[in-house]
């Protein structure tokens, strides 16, 4: 099977063939421009039919990390809320 997916990606960048086990290669080009390395964790996700998109962990967390900065407020907020409940 490998000497397949050579003869279809040959001459046509950036393709690659989906194995039985649902394995891709990620062509050399496509993987040196995202910037991954050897050994990422990554997210895969849907993206629309026939679409599937690809993200290290690491940048998912650097994405988010602060969107819930609330300078204490959250904190405050969930204390004031617990004491609302009955004591058992």
């Amino acid at each position: 099977m490998a000497t397949e997916v050579k003869r279809l990606s040959k001459g046509v960048s950036g393709r690659t063939r989906i194995s039985s086990k649902h394995q891709i290669t990620v062509p050399i080009d496509a993987f040196s421009e995202a910037g991954l390395h050897e050994g990422d964790i990554v997210r895969v996700t849907a993206a629309g039919r026939g679409r599937v998109q690809v993200a290290r962990v690491e940048d998912l967390i650097d994405e988010y990390a602060g969107c819930l900065s609330s300078a204490g407020e959250l904190g405050r907020t969930v204390r004031e809320l617990r004491g609302e409940w009955p004591q058992s």
